[in-house]
């Protein structure tokens, strides 16, 4: 199969070091109060405009992506996912403006899959309609830890998994399952490979 699969917050705990320079760059810049915590969507939580939200990324976000780690087994699950024959493509939507640079966003993402030993085939960075790409390239399984991705994804039809994180834990849908660690996950990939006629 070919297994699609967001990084930030699906594979890695992008969200928590995020917080920290969020609080960080918030006391530098006028210490608005705290209006919500658990959510991916900096604005909301100091309730910064458009220009805080990208002056904070290009500000903090190379540096939050060299303290960002795997979660727990993650190596280890999709070693045994690629050794059972399985293609592994990462879909991000990390891109160059972010990552302040042409060919950065790339450059990035591989360094730190190839430092933390996590396989894989493809890396696509800049990716913002996840749905139609993974139809375009044949991706029979997804997971992703956004709401809007999911089930953009899921809209067409390609077995989907939500990676639960405290921002989407009351997510709910028929068709989407929720996945909550990586042992999980490689279980419910089996289940569904088992059953599916390709």
């Amino acid at each position: 199969m070919r297994i699609g699969l967001d990084i930030d917050d699906t594979i890695s705990n992008t969200n928590f070091v995020l917080m920290k320079y969020a609080y960080k760059y918030n006391k530098e810049h006028g210490n608005k109060p705290l209006v919500k915590y658990n959510t991916n969507n900096f604005g909301e939580v100091f309730g910064w405009n458009d220009e805080d939200v990208y002056t904070f990324f290009r500000t903090y976000y190379l540096s939050a992506l060299k303290e960002i780690e795997p979660k727990f087994n993650v190596k280890e699950v999709l070693t045994k996912l690629k050794q059972e024959g399985n293609e592994i493509m990462f879909i991000t939507v990390r891109n160059d403006r972010e990552c302040n640079g042409v060919g950065e966003a790339y450059r990035i993402t591989k360094e730190w899959l190839d430092f933390y030993e996590i396989p894989y085939d493809k890396i696509f960075v800049d990716i913002h309609d996840k749905g139609l790409f993974c139809k375009e390239n044949n991706i029979d399984v997804f997971m992703d830890d956004s709401v809007r991705n999911v089930r953009s994804v899921s809209s067409y039809g390609i077995k989907t998994f939500i990676a639960i994180n405290d921002f989407n834990l009351d997510f709910q849908d028929d068709l989407i399952e929720n996945v909550y660690n990586m042992n999980e996950f490689y279980k419910k990939v089996n289940d569904f490979k088992n059953v599916k006629t390709f």
